[in-house]
C-alpha cells in the first residue's frame, strides 16, 4: 500500500477519538473536520491503516465504519496495489480480532468490497476463505461466514457460479451446534430460495425448508423473536413466488404457524406474525390452502383467537390487539379471496352457535366475523341480509357494552359495502342506533357515531327527514363534549346528513356553518390532537358546498379557498395528511360546482394538489441501524450499494393517510380538469409527466387514481381542440382533432399495460371504466384505432384468462380455451341443458368473486358504451363476444351478481343495435327460461332475464307463436306474485309490453292487458316505461276497441311519470305520454276532460 503521512494519521486518530467524547461540541467539529479530509478517495486508506494497526479497539470499529461509508466511493480509485493489499490484509483481520464488535464491523466492510469485486470475479481468494470458516471452533467467525453469504446472496447466479459450495456450506450451518449461527442460516436459505430464479437451482435450497422450521421452533424456545421475525418475513416473500417447488412446501408451513398460534405458552407478538403469514397465504396462494384442507383448520384458529378471553382495556399499542387485529384481517382476507360456498355458508352455522354464547366473547366474536366478511362476501351477504341484519339487531340488544360496540361498527361497515340494500332495515337498525347516543361513555359514542355517519351516508332523503331533528339536537349536544374525537364524529356525522339530503339541509346551513368555521379556524394548528378536527370540519364545509343555492354559496367561497389552502400550507409536508385530503376534498365540491367561475382561484390550488399527487414524504425508508456515523456525508455512489443491500432487512413502510392524501391529489386534479377545462389548459403538460410513474406506483389505490386523472385529460383538451365536426352514432371514421389523437395514444398505452401486467382486478376494472367513459364522450371514431388490442383485453376478461385473473391460478384456462366456445355454444349441447355447460373451467371463477364482480361489471360498460355509440355496426363485435357473454351466463359456478351483469350486457346490446337476433333465441330462451323456471334463482337474474327476452323476441323476425306463448306462460306467475320485487316486476311488465310492440298477433292480448294494466305504473326500472308507452301506442293504433275500455285506468297510471323529481324521463318519452294523452282527448274529449280533472299531473292540458 502507498506511504502515509504519519501527520495524517494522528490527524484522523484525533477525530476519531474526539467523535467518543460526551461533548456535543467537540463531536460537531471532529465531524466537520473528517467530512473535509474524507472526500479525497486516499484518506479512506488512512482509515484502513488505523482498522489495520491502531491498539485500541474503539479506534479501529470507528474506522471500519467510516471506512464502510465511504469505500464504495473510494474503491475504484484506488491503485490496484491498494486494492490488493486491503483485500488480501482485511481478511485475516476478521478472523484475527479479538474484539467481537471490531470483527462484526470488518465484515461489513468485506461485504461492500465483495460486492464490487466479486461479479467481475478480481477476488479469488475470499470464497476459498468462507468456505474454510465452515470449520472454524469459534462461533463468531462461523456468524460472520453466514453473514457474508446472506449479504451477498442477492446477485445468486453470480455467487453459485464462484460458490457452488453455498447450499453445503447452509445444510452443515443449519445444523450447527450454537442456535445463533443456525438461526443466521434459516436467513440465508431464505435469501437463497427468495434470489434464485429457476426451478431447477432451488432443489437444494427448499429441501432445507423442514429443518429451518425446526431451527424458528427452537428460536422461539429461546425467546429469540427477532430471529423468528427475520424467518417469517422471508416466508412472506416465498408466498409470492411462481415456481411449483416453494409452492409445494406453503402447506408445511402454513402447519407450522397454524401450531405456533394454537400453543398457549408462546408470546402474542411471535403469534402475530405467524398469523400475518397465513394472511398472506390467503390472499396470494388461497388455492393452495383449499387444495390442501387448510382452510377450516385456519379458521378454527383465527376463530379461537376471537373468542379468546381478552381485556377489555387493552389498547392499540398491546400485543393482545395486535393478534386480535391479525385474526379479523385474515377473515377479511377469505372473505375477499374465496367464494361464499367455502366460507360464508360454512361460518353461517357457527355464527349462530356463537350468537347465543353466554360467553361475551363469543357473542362478540359475531359481530366482527360479519364485519370483516363483508370485505369480501359482499353479494352474497346482501342476498342473505335478513339473516345478517338479526345477527347485528340481536349485537346491538346484547346487555354487554363491548357486544354493543362492536354491533355498531358492523353497522357502519355494513352500510358501506351493503348498500342499498340494508336501507330495507332502517325501521329496526336506526332507532337502536338512536338510542346509544345517550351513554356517557366517550369511546362507546365514537362507535355509535361510526356507525350513524355511515348508515346516514346514503340513507333516501324522505326516510331520514322525519328524524332530522332529533339527529341535528343529538349532534349540537356531542359537539359541545370535551372529548376531542367525540367533535370529530359528530362533524362526521353532519357531514354523512348534508350529503345525504343536500337542499333540504338549507334550515340548517348557518347554524353548521358557524361549527365548521369555529372547529376549524379556532383549533390550534401547531398542536397535532386538533389535526383531525380540522379536517373533519374540512369535510363538513365541503358537503355543505350543496346544501345552499350555489349564489348563496358564491360570497364565501373566495375566503374559504385561502383559509383552506393557507392552513394547507401550514400543516404540508407529512405533519397532517387527513387535512390535506380534507381540503381536497372541499377543492373537488367546490371546482365541480362553481367550474370556471372560480377559475382565477387554480393556480395556488393546483400548485398545492400537484406537490401532494408527486410527493413520497409517507414513505419512509427502514434503513438498518448502526450502518454508519451520523453527520458523516455518505457518498452518492454507496446510496445505490446501501438500497441493494437493505433489499431483505430495511425495505420501507408507509403512511397510510399519506396515501390517501396522494389518491386524493390526483383526483382532485381529474375534478379539476374536467370542470374547469380553460383554466387547467395550461397544466395538463406537467400533468402528463406524472401519470405514468403514478399509474406504475407500488400501491393500487393510487395506480386507480392515475387512470381517472389521466382520463380526465381528454375533457381539456378536446375542449381546447374540438373536432371539425361533432361525432354522430355509428361514424367510425370520424376524427377527433390532432392533440385528442395524442392523448388518447398515450391513454391506450397506458390501458394496454395495465391489461397486460397489472394483478390487482380493481385496478383494470377502473382501466375498463375509463375507456368506456372516453367511448361516450368521444364517440366512435375516436377510440376505432385501439378497438382490436383493448377488445382482445375484453375477451379475455370474459374468459377469465386476462393477467390479473390468472397470474396467482397455476390451473386457468388459456386464451386458446377461448376459440372452442363456439362449439360449446352450438345447438348440439347436451339434450337436458341442466348440465355445466363449462366443465372445469367454470371452477376458475370460484375465488374472488367480489373483485371478478367489479372487473367483469366494468367490462360490459365498455361493451354496452361501444354498442351505443356504434349503433348497428357494432354487432359483428358483438357477435365475437356473445360465445364468451353466453358461456358466462349459463355457468352454474360464479356469482349470480356476476350472471346478472352479463345477461343484462346481452340485452342492453341487443337494444342498442336493434338488429334481428334469431340465430341466437334458441339458446337464450334456453338459459333464459331454465333460470325464469328456478324458484332458487336470484331477483337479480331473474330481472335480467326478463329484459333479454324482452329484447330478443322483439328483434327476432323468425320468433314463433309457441315461443311467444312459452314465454308468457313462465312470465305470468313473476307478475302475479303477490310482494314481488319491484325492479323483477318491471321488467316482467316490460318484456310483455315488447313482445306486444314485436307481434301483437302472437300474444293474447285480451287476456293479458287487464293484468298488465293493473301492475302499472312501473316502479322502479325507468327504462321499462318506454316499452310499455310502446306497446300502449301499438295497441291504441291496432286494437283500439280492446284498449279503449281501460282508459281511466291507463291515463291513472300515467299520471306519476308527470312528476319530473321522481321520474326524470327523456323527452322522448314524455312526448309519447303526450301523443297518447292528446290522441285520447282527440276521441275522447268529454270523458278525458272528466278524467283529468281529477288527476292533478294533467292539470296543464289543453283542450
Amino acid at each position: 500500500m502507498v506511504n502515509l503521512n504519519p501527520q495524517t494519521i494522528a490527524e484522523i486518530e484525533e477525530c476519531l477519538r474526539a467523535l467518543l467524547q460526551p461533548n456535543n461540541d467537540i463531536i460537531k467539529a471532529a465531524t466537520d473536520k473528517l467530512n473535509k479530509l474524507l472526500k479525497k478517495s486516499e484518506y479512506s486508506l488512512y482509515l484502513f491503516h488505523l482498522l489495520e494497526s491502531s491498539p485500541y479497539d474503539e479506534i479501529k470499529q470507528l474506522s471500519a465504519v467510516l471506512l464502510r461509508q465511504k469505500l464504495v466511493a473510494h474503491w475504484t480509485k484506488f491503485s490496484v496495489e491498494s486494492r490488493k493489499y486491503i483485500k488480501d490484509s482485511i481478511l485475516k483481520l476478521v478472523i484475527s480480532q479479538p474484539s467481537q464488535l471490531v470483527r462484526r464491523s470488518i465484515s461489513e466492510v468485506i461485504i461492500i468490497i465483495a460486492r464490487l469485486e466479486v461479479a467481475t470475479g478480481t477476488w479469488g481468494d475470499l470464497f476459498p476463505f468462507l468456505l474454510q470458516l465452515s470449520s472454524s471452533p469459534d462461533t463468531i467467525v462461523r456468524q460472520i461466514q453466514i453473514h457474508i453469504l446472506d449479504s451477498l446472496i442477492s446477485n445468486v447466479d453470480v455467487f453459485l457460479k464462484y460458490f457452488p459450495q453455498l447450499p453445503t456450506v447452509l445444510s452443515q450451518a443449519v445444523i450447527d451446534p450454537q442456535l445463533s449461527v443456525r438461526a443466521l442460516a434459516v436467513k440465508a436459505i431464505g435469501s437463497s430460495i427468495y434470489a434464485v430464479q429457476t426451478d431447477s437451482k432451488l432443489k437444494p435450497f427448499i429441501d432445507l425448508i423442514p429443518t429451518t422450521l425446526q431451527v424458528i421452533k427452537q428460536c422461539i424456545e429461546n425467546e429469540m423473536e427477532d430471529d423468528v421475525i427475520s424467518a417469517f418475513e422471508i416466508f412472506n416473500d416465498l408466498v409470492e413466488s411462481p415456481y411449483s417447488s416453494i409452492k409445494a412446501h406453503i402447506p408445511l408451513i402454513v402447519n407450522f404457524s397454524i401450531e405456533i398460534v394454537k400453543q398457549p405458552e408462546i408470546d402474542n407478538s411471535i403469534k402475530t406474525i405467524a398469523l400475518e403469514f397465513l394472511e398472506t397465504c390467503i390472499k396470494y396462494q388461497p388455492k393452495i390452502l383449499k387444495n390442501s384442507n387448510l382452510l377450516n383448520p385456519i379458521l378454527e384458529i383465527l376463530f379461537k383467537i376471537l373468542t379468546f378471553e381478552s381485556d377489555s382495556s387493552i389498547d392499540e399499542n398491546d400485543y393482545e390487539y395486535n393478534i386480535l387485529q391479525s385474526a379479523s384481517v385474515a377473515i377479511k382476507e377469505c372473505g375477499k379471496s374465496y367464494s361464499s360456498k367455502l366460507i360464508y355458508y360454512p361460518i353461517l352455522p357457527t355464527l349462530k352457535q356463537f350468537l347465543e354464547s353466554e360467553n361475551v366473547n363469543y357473542r362478540n366474536a359475531v359481530m366482527v366475523i360479519i364485519q370483516q366478511l363483508s370485505y369480501g362476501c359482499i353479494e352474497t351477504m346482501k342476498d342473505d341480509l335478513d339473516n345478517i341484519i338479526q345477527f347485528v339487531l340481536r349485537g346491538l340488544k346484547d346487555q354487554e357494552k363491548k357486544v354493543r360496540q362492536s354491533a355498531c361498527v358492523t353497522i357502519g361497515k355494513l352500510s358501506q359495502t351493503l348498500t342499498p340494500e340494508i336501507y330495507k332495515y332502517t325501521n329496526q337498525v336506526f332507532p337502536l342506533l338512536f338510542q346509544q347516543l345517550s351513554d356517557p361513555d366517550d369511546q362507546f359514542i365514537l362507535r355509535c357515531c361510526f356507525a350513524l355517519e355511515n348508515f346516514l351516508l346514503n340513507l333516501d332523503s324522505q326516510e331520514l327527514i322525519p328524524i332530522l331533528p332529533n339527529v341535528m339536537d343529538k349532534m349540537g349536544l356531542l359537539i359541545q363534549r370535551q372529548n376531542i374525537q367525540v367533535k370529530e364524529f359528530a362533524l362526521s356525522v353532519l357531514s354523512a346528513i348534508a350529503i345525504a339530503i343536500e337542499d333540504k339541509f338549507e334550515p340548517y346551513f348557518n347554524q353548521v356553518y358557524q361549527i365548521a368555521i369555529e372547529l376549524s379556524k379556532g383549533a390550534n394548528i401547531q398542536d397535532a390532537k386538533y389535526y383531525l378536527q380540522v379536517a373533519q370540519s374540512f369535510d363538513l364545509l365541503a358537503a355543505l358546498i350543496n346544501t345552499i343555492p350555489k349564489e348563496r354559496f358564491t360570497p364565501l367561497i373566495k375566503d374559504l379557498f385561502t383559509f383552506i389552502h393557507d392552513t394547507v400550507e401550514l400543516v404540508a409536508g407529512g405533519k397532517s395528511s387527513e387535512i390535506v385530503e380534507s381540503a381536497f376534498n372541499f377543492y373537488s365540491n367546490a371546482f365541480e360546482l362553481f367550474g370556471e367561475e372560480v377559475g382565477e382561484l387554480l393556480p395556488p390550488i393546483y400548485l398545492q394538489v400537484f406537490k401532494s399527487a408527486t410527493s413520497d414524504d409517507g414513505v419512509i425508508s427502514n434503513s438498518a441501524g448502526g450502518s454508519g456515523i451520523s453527520g458523516i456525508d455518505n457518498e452518492g455512489e454507496e446510496q445505490d450499494i446501501q438500497d441493494d443491500e437493505g433489499e431483505d432487512s430495511n425495505g420501507f413502510s408507509v403512511r397510510t393517510s399519506f396515501l390517501d392524501e396522494k389518491s386524493a391529489a390526483l383526483r382532485c386534479l381529474a375534478i379539476m380538469a374536467k370542470s374547469l377545462p380553460n383554466s387547467y389548459f395550461p397544466h395538463i403538460e406537467t400533468t402528463v409527466q406524472i401519470i405514468e410513474p403514478s399509474a406504475a406506483y407500488f400501491h393500487e389505490d393510487i395506480r386507480e387514481a392515475a387512470l381517472l386523472t389521466l382520463q380526465s385529460l381528454i375533457t381539456p383538451i378536446n375542449h381546447k381542440f374540438p373536432p371539425a365536426t361533432p361525432w354522430v352514432k355509428g361514424d367510425v371514421q370520424h376524427q377527433v382533432s390532432q392533440q385528442v389523437r395524442i392523448i388518447l395514444d398515450f391513454s391506450f398505452q397506458i390501458y394496454n399495460h395495465i391489461f397486460e401486467m397489472e394483478t390487482k382486478k380493481e385496478v383494470v376494472a377502473r382501466a375498463c371504466g375509463c375507456i368506456a367513459q372516453t367511448i361516450a364522450q368521444l364517440g366512435p371514431g375516436a377510440v376505432a384505432p385501439y378497438l382490436g388490442d383493448f377488445g382482445q383485453s375484453l375477451l379475455k376478461i370474459f374468459n377469465n384468462s386476462l393477467y390479473c385473473q390468472t397470474y396467482s391460478s397455476p390451473d386457468t384456462n388459456d386464451e386458446a380455451d377461448v376459440n372452442n366456445d363456439d362449439d360449446d355454444d352450438d345447438d348440439n349441447e347436451k339434450a337436458d341443458g341442466d348440465e355445466d355447460d363449462g366443465g372445469n373451467d367454470d371452477d376458475n371463477f370460484d375465488e374472488d368473486e367480489d373483485t371478478e364482480f367489479q372487473l367483469i361489471d366494468m367490462a360490459c360498460e365498455c361493451i354496452i358504451e361501444l354498442a351505443n355509440v356504434i349503433g348497428q355496426e357494432f354487432k359483428l363485435y358483438l357477435d365475437a363476444s356473445l360465445p364468451f357473454l353466453f358461456k358466462l351466463s349459463r355457468s352454474s359456478t360464479i356469482h349470480h351478481s356476476i350472471k346478472a351483469v352479463v345477461i343484462g350486457t346481452i340485452a342492453e346490446c341487443f337494444k342498442l343495435i336493434g338488429s334481428d337476433y334469431s340465430a341466437y333465441l334458441p339458446r337464450i330462451l334456453k338459459f333464459t327460461w331454465k333460470a325464469l323456471k328456478n324458484q332458487e334463482e336470484s331477483a337479480k337474474v331473474q330481472r335480467v332475464c326478463c329484459f333479454l327476452l324482452g329484447v330478443t323476441l322483439q328483434n327476432s323476425i323468425k320468433a314463433t307463436q309457441d315461443q311467444y306463448l312459452q314465454t308468457l306462460q313462465l312470465i305470468s306467475p313473476i307478475i302475479m306474485k303477490q310482494d314481488q320485487d319491484p325492479l323483477v316486476l318491471d321488467n316482467a311488465i316490460g318484456c310483455i309490453c315488447r313482445m306486444i310492440a314485436g307481434n301483437q298477433s302472437f300474444v293474447p292480448v285480451a287476456t293479458a292487458l287487464p293484468v298488465l294494466i293493473s301492475k302499472l305504473p312501473i316502479q322502479k326500472d325507468h327504462e321499462e316505461i318506454d316499452p310499455v308507452l310502446n306497446a300502449l301506442l301499438v295497441l291504441f293504433n291496432t286494437q283500439f276497441d280492446l284498449i279503449a275500455p281501460h282508459t281511466q285506468t291507463i291515463v291513472q297510471s300515467l299520471a306519476p311519470y308527470m312528476n319530473k323529481s321522481k321520474y326524470p324521463l327523456k323527452q322522448t318519452t314524455s312526448d309519447k305520454i303526450q301523443q297518447i294523452i292528446h290522441s285520447l282527448i282527440v276521441k275522447f274529449p268529454d270523458q278525458m276532460k272528466q278524467i283529468l280533472s281529477n288527476i292533478p299531473e294533467f292539470q296543464n292540458i289543453k283542450f
